[in-house]
């Protein structure tokens, strides 16, 4: 195994300073903020190029902003600090309260923030997919510009984001859903996991993002993401059709997940194979849309 062995550790409060540092090194630099996933990088030798490591923790990019229009995340915030916040209580993204709860232990929650988990790109992880159904985006900085990208543009590959070498992500924005909808619907969402205990990784991991006509309690539009089936978070495209404009039923919703899954090999691995997760899936996924469902109407 490649044996992971840096030689400078950076750390400082200026911006530019952090950004220069990351420019010049290149493949050979790695941002470093709680330091849970890149621990695990490292620990299983898929880091062994990196030589520098930048600390963005001295920015002071611990912060969650509620205001009317949308929730920013600093990067560095931790999960915990998320969690408490109640800013993920506002109607339309419970997914990602779920979804922080079922991240543990606690110890974990503490020192992980939101901005590592967005960026280490693999699919045992919970907080992308729950992020994802909630329309969330990154304001990514580098030494000449800033940017905005949305989430479900920025994953290529297990381990492989669209960050250009010298950029970081700086804030996550979450879109308050209640600014942009009618009085006639409401939206809510919510997030569920299957792992073999509830300390583990997950096996299966699906969010579901959904609006309700309030006079006929149809789904208007619904928004699915799911992860641990591929190697990056994915949307569930051919469900989300086949469920909007109609109330939600329970064998519609297993029906076409199967349907839909039918002919994919879903990502096998050694706690769950491609078979197991067949039998899953459809379960998770009516569970997930029906919890979200059943909080759009107790939102009215």
């Amino acid at each position: 195994m490649p044996v992971f062995r840096p030689e400078e550790f950076v750390s400082s409060e200026v911006e530019k300073e952090l950004l220069a540092k990351l420019k010049s090194e290149g493949k050979r630099g790695r941002i470093i903020a709680g330091g849970t996933g890149f621990y695990e990088l490292a620990r299983r030798g898929y880091i062994p190029e990196v030589k520098t490591i930048v600390s963005i923790m001295g920015l002071n990019l611990s912060y969650v902003r509620n205001t009317r229009e949308h929730v920013a995340i600093g990067a560095t915030t931790t999960l915990q600090s998320l969690l408490e916040s109640q800013a993920v209580m506002e109607p339309g993204l419970e997914a990602i309260d779920d979804a922080l709860k079922e991240i543990r232990p606690v110890q974990v929650r503490n020192v992980a923030t939101v901005g590592g988990e967005i960026c280490i790109s693999v699919p045992i992880v919970d907080l992308p997919t729950a992020l994802l159904a909630c329309d969330a985006s990154l304001r990514i900085v580098s030494e000449k510009d800033e940017r905005t990208l949305r989430l479900d543009e920025f994953y290529i590959d297990a381990f492989l984001t669209k960050l250009r070498y010298g950029e970081f992500v700086k804030e996550i924005i979450l879109p308050k859903p209640q600014n942009i909808e009618g009085k006639s619907s409401k939206r809510a969402s919510a997030f569920l996991k299957f792992g073999r205990t509830a300390y583990d990784f997950n096996l299966i991991n699906c969010a579901v993002m959904l609006s309700c006509e309030l006079s006929t309690k149809k789904i208007q539009k619904i928004k699915i993401s799911l992860g641990g089936i591929k190697r990056t978070p994915m949307r569930a495209t051919e469900v989300e059709e086949k469920l909007e404009n109609r109330r939600p039923e329970e064998n519609r919703i297993l029906e076409s997940v199967q349907a839909s899954f039918s002919k994919t090999n879903l990502l096998p691995s050694v706690h769950g194979s491609n078979e197991y997760k067949h039998e899953l899936l459809p379960i998770i996924v009516r569970d997930c849309v029906m919890k979200a469902y059943d909080r759009s109407l107790q939102n009215n």
